[in-house]
């Protein structure tokens, strides 16, 4: 058998070039150097024997050799992650935690429940809840290892670091200061917005999050009012209480908070929010699947029943 002399950083050197398209954002992403990050790959094309990248006037692409190599190696760094992760395990005789970013408003009617029939089936496996406030919460404790795993609604942006699972979708609601000119209405549509600001966080969000979260633009093609800005939802609470606007929300919000000065109607005609679960794409915990298949037999929208 021919020895390879082939070391594992290398591929994910050419992972990150190829997933960045340049070697400027690759050496950021993998926090070395341009140079450094030019000669691994050097280094790797000489291990496989050729040409595994071109340099275009558009980026750096993957030669046909460069997309087998990747194919592979990402095979390969996935396994080696995978043998360490277990090993790690046998050797603490304990499994390694499930840590979960969640945003209570959106969990509180099945996480317990999930967490409850992972217990059942590995009672030594311990659940670490992280609670969030908003999208870049949960992202950065993905990327930063601080979290496992994290339920979120989508979109989340073109980001190919993922794996998406959708789990379930919610009518969206809208809350409204009592007396607002609105509030006496059994149920909104898009239009009754025109001339309402809408609260909510925006800094730091992917544009296209903030177009679908603010119904911007409106489909009469009309752009939405942007009122204040706020990270949680107590303070999105609190700035429609003080007559700053109105806050666009999942079903499972409403259920959950309970304000005496706000009014809350359906949005009849807006698209759905949609919870998913959602990890990083080389992440090699050897639960998240158990946590998956437990979390789509519990997750159940919130229905008109529960809103009242």
């Amino acid at each position: 058998m021919e020895r390879v002399d082939l070391s594992l950083r290398l591929l994910q050197a050419l992972a990150a070039v190829a997933e960045e398209g340049s070697m400027t954002r690759a050496a950021r992403q993998l926090n070395l150097t341009q140079q450094a990050v030019s000669s691994q790959i050097r280094q790797l094309e000489r291990v496989v024997g050729t040409v595994l990248v071109e340099r275009l006037s558009t980026g750096i692409e993957l030669t046909a050799a460069g997309q087998i190599v990747l194919k592979q190696g990402e095979t390969l760094l996935t396994s080696a992650q995978a043998m360490m992760a277990e090993a790690r395990e046998v050797g603490a005789e304990r499994p390694q935690p499930l840590r979960i970013a969640f945003k209570a408003q959106s969990t509180a009617h099945f996480m317990p429940g999930v967490e409850a029939a992972i217990r059942a089936q590995m009672p030594d496996l311990e659940v670490r809840p992280l609670a969030v406030h908003t999208l870049p919460d949960e992202l950065d404790a993905l990327l930063e290892g601080r979290a496992d795993a994290a339920f979120l609604w989508l979109p989340i942006g073109d980001d190919p670091r993922f794996t998406v699972h959708p789990l379930l979708a919610e009518k969206r609601w809208v809350a409204l200061p009592p007396g607002h000119p609105l509030s006496g209405r059994d149920s909104l549509r898009i239009d009754d917005l025109a001339d309402v600001p809408v609260v909510g966080p925006r800094d730091g969000m992917p544009a296209a999050v903030v177009d679908f979260w603010f119904i911007d633009p409106r489909p009469d093609g009309s752009r939405a009012l942007f009122g204040p800005q706020a990270r949680t939802p107590e303070e999105c609470l609190h700035l429609v209480a003080a007559g700053h606007g109105c806050w666009i929300a999942p079903a499972s919000t409403v259920t959950y908070f309970a304000h005496p000065r706000l009014v809350w109607l359906p949005l009849v005609d807006a698209e759905p929010n949609e919870l998913a679960l959602v990890w990083p794409r080389h992440s090699t915990h050897p639960y998240l699947n158990l946590l998956l298949q437990e979390t789509r037999r519990a997750t159940v929208p919130c229905s008109s029943e529960q809103l009242g």
